[in-house]
C-alpha cells in the first residue's frame, strides 16, 4: 500500500507488486477529500480485502491524511522528502518500522525513537520514463525552472535576478523537462542547501548542471567538477562566474555526460524502489512490526506531538475542521 505521494507506485507494479494507492492526488487509486481517521482505514482495508505487506508513507509536502499506521501488524516504512521544512516528521515517524530521510545532514534528529527504529539516508532521484535527453539542439545557455516565490524560499527570485544581470538565464515555472532537454546548463537553487529533485533531473535530462556547494551529500554521489558544478550558496555573482565559464568551456559537454550517465546508473526511482523493497524484507525478517507494537504506548505519546505540532501551525492551510481532527487525535 502507497501514502500519499504516488512518485513509486509505477515502479513497485513494474517490480511485480501489487499496489493500492490512497492519498489527496486525483491519480491515487483512493483520492481523499479528508481526513481518515484510524477506523475508516481499517474499514477501507476490508473492503479492499488487502492485508498488505508493506505501507509505504511518502511525503509529498502534504499533512498525513491516514491514520493508525502505528498499530498495523504490516511493515510500514516512511520517507521524509522535505524534513528541513517540516519538523512534525521527526516525531511523526516514531510509526514506522523504518523511515528513509532525503537529506543526510537530517538523519540525527531521527536517530532516537521507542522502538528503536533504523533511519537510513536515501537520496532523492530522477525517473527516466520523464527524465531524459531528447537529443534536440540545445538552444538554451541557463535555464531555471522551478517555484520564483514562496514562504519557503523567499531568496530565490532575488537570487535569479541577481544571477540574470550577469549571465544568461531563462527562468520559468511548470514543466521542467522540456526546458532541461535544451539547456546547454540547469543553474539550481535550493530552499535550505538541501539536494531537491532539481539536481537529479537536470542530469538526467542531459544538462550541465550547476549547483550550490553544501552538505547533505552531495559530495558523496557526484564530484564537483567532474559530474556537475558548483558555486558558494547564496552567491549569485559566484554562480554567474561558474556559468560563463563553462558555456565557454568546450569541454561542458563531458561534464553533462558524466552527470547524465552517473544518475541513470545509480539514482533513480527504480534503483531507490529496489532499496525499499530489500529495506521491507529485511524489517519482515527481523520481526519489525512486532517490536513497534510492543512500543505502542510509547510511539503513540510521539506521534501526539506530531499532530499537536500540526493543528498548532498557523503558516498551514487547514480548515477549522481540520486543525479540530488533528488536536483530537494529539488528544487519543
Amino acid at each position: 500500500m502507497n501514502l500519499h505521494n504516488t512518485a513509486f507506485v509505477l515502479t513497485f507494479r513494474a517490480l511485480g507488486h501489487e499496489v493500492l494507492s490512497v492519498g489527496i492526488d486525483t491519480g491515487c487509486d483512493v483520492p481523499l477529500s479528508e481526513p481518515l481517521s484510524a477506523r475508516r482505514f481499517t474499514e477501507l482495508l476490508a473492503a479492499h480485502g488487502m492485508a498488505p505487506d508493506l505501507v509505504f508513507w511518502c511525503d509529498g509536502c502534504q499533512i498525513p491524511w491516514v491514520f493508525g499506521l502505528e498499530t498495523l501488524p504490516a511493515v510500514v516504512i516512511g520517507y521524509s522528502v522535505d524534513q528541513y521544512m517540516h519538523p512534525w516528521h521527526v516525531p511523526y515517524s516514531m510509526g514506522f518500522d523504518a523511515v528513509c530521510v532525503a537529506q543526510r545532514d537530517y538523519l540525527p534528529l531521527f536517530e532516537e525513537s521507542p522502538h528503536d527504529r533504523p533511519v537510513t539516508w536515501l537520496p532523492l532521484f530522477c525517473d527516466p520514463r520523464r527524465d531524459r535527453d531528447p537529443g534536440v539542439p540545445r538552444d538554451v545557455p541557463v535555464s531555471f525552472v522551478g517555484t520564483l516565490d514562496g514562504r519557503v524560499n523567499s531568496a530565490r527570485r532575488p537570487f535569479l535576478q541577481a544571477f540574470r544581470t550577469k549571465a544568461p538565464l531563462f527562468m520559468t515555472t511548470g514543466e521542467y523537462a522540456p526546458i532541461f532537454g535544451r539547456s546547454r546548463l540547469v543553474l539550481n537553487q535550493s530552499a535550505a542547501g538541501e539536494l531537491n529533485f532539481r539536481v537529479f533531473q537536470a542530469m538526467a535530462c542531459g544538462a550541465a548542471l550547476v549547483t550550490e556547494d553544501v552538505g547533505n551529500g552531495l559530495a558523496t554521489l557526484f564530484t564537483p567538477g567532474t559530474d556537475l558544478l558548483t558555486y558558494r550558496r547564496g552567491d549569485p555573482e559566484d554562480a554567474a562566474r561558474v556559468a560563463l565559464a563553462a558555456l565557454a568551456d568546450p569541454d561542458l559537454e563531458t561534464v553533462a555526460r558524466a552527470g547524465r550517465e552517473k544518475t541513470l546508473s545509480r539514482h533513480t526511482v527504480s534503483a531507490r524502489a529496489r532499496t525499499l523493497l530489500a529495506l521491507a524484507t529485511r524489517l519482515a525478517a527481523q520481526g519489525a512490526p512486532a517490536k513497534r507494537l510492543h512500543a505502542l504506548s510509547g510511539v503513540r505519546r510521539q506521534l501526539r506531538k506530531a499532530y499537536a505540532m500540526l493543528a498548532l501551525d498557523e503558516h498551514l492551510p487547514l480548515r477549522a475542521s481540520d486543525r479540530e481532527f488533528f488536536l483530537s487525535q494529539a488528544r487519543f
